[in-house]
């Protein structure tokens, strides 16, 4: 078995990671300060939604300042403005919002929304989002602490990973798998690796889009598993159905790998 590049275990550890950008629309929640948002966005009129969240905003509302920010990020119902955006995010980070300080890390990680990408200041607001309960900033953490490398780092990360496991976070346990594939195929213990092959195939089985798309990667390399391009295939093209992302292109790739095979392989004997 070759062994999984740490980068493998990052990217696919961290693919559902939400940005605020890829939202489907500003979280609301069940406060009754946001009854008449609710409306608002139900209506589509984000105009009217965005002055009502100013008020709660003005007022303090942490929550709405944080939608604020989304709506003024993607331009809907106000001015698209990318320095305005990152400033409300701030806003509401600092006032406990959490997702707002994971919104915060990602931009200082990528050094977008006018943010100057700075690594240190983007594991402070992990951290911070993390500290406030925030699961996929815990993950994020832990995987960031196993990229590290070192048994304490890795004591770290599994630390950060057992209690969502325990509560049947998804990403988390694929996390874990992957982290177990890695160690296993570092250390040659094929019961380690069994045990996040088994654990990213039950996930799989749930319907979990990041399992599923490791599953393929696996059937299609054949470094980990025996390789199976036809099932690879139908994986990637369900994935590819519900247009989810990078599916499409693996799909085409995969196509290509068997019809290369097609013509490598040797003609039948008349």
């Amino acid at each position: 078995m070759k062994k999984i590049l740490l980068a493998t275990l990052i990217a696919l550890s961290s693919s559902t990671a939400v940005f605020a950008a890829d939202a489907a629309a500003p979280q609301t929640g069940l406060n009754p300060a946001f009854a008449k948002v609710e409306q608002y966005i139900q209506a589509q009129n984000f105009t009217a939604a965005y002055q009502e969240l100013d008020k709660l905003g003005k007022a303090g509302n942490a929550q709405a300042l944080y939608n604020q920010a989304y709506l003024t990020q993607v331009g809907k119902g106000t001015t698209k403005d990318e320095k305005k955006a990152l400033q409300l995010y701030q806003q509401s980070g600092d006032k406990g919002y959490p997702v707002a300080n994971y919104v915060l890390a990602q931009a200082y990680g990528t050094g977008s929304l006018t943010a100057p990408k700075d690594e240190k200041k983007a594991r402070q607001y992990l951290e911070k989002a993390s500290n406030q309960g925030f699961d996929d900033a815990t993950v994020e953490l832990a995987v960031m602490y196993f990229a590290e490398g070192t048994d304490q780092s890795n004591k770290l990360g599994l630390a950060k990973l057992d209690p969502l496991i325990k509560k049947g976070n998804y990403q988390a346990i694929h996390a874990k798998a992957l982290y177990d594939i890695t160690t296993g195929l570092k250390n040659k213990n094929e019961a380690t690796i069994k045990q996040g092959l088994d654990s990213i195939k039950n996930l799989g089985s749930k319907g979990y889009i990041p399992a599923l798309m490791a599953m393929a990667n696996m059937l299609a390399r054949g470094d980990i598993v025996q390789q199976n391009l036809p099932e690879a295939r139908k994986i990637y093209a369900a994935l590819a159905q519900d247009n989810v992302p990078q599916s499409k292109e693996a799909l085409a790739a995969i196509d290509k790998m068997i019809a290369e095979q097609g013509k490598a392989a040797p003609a039948p004997k008349k």
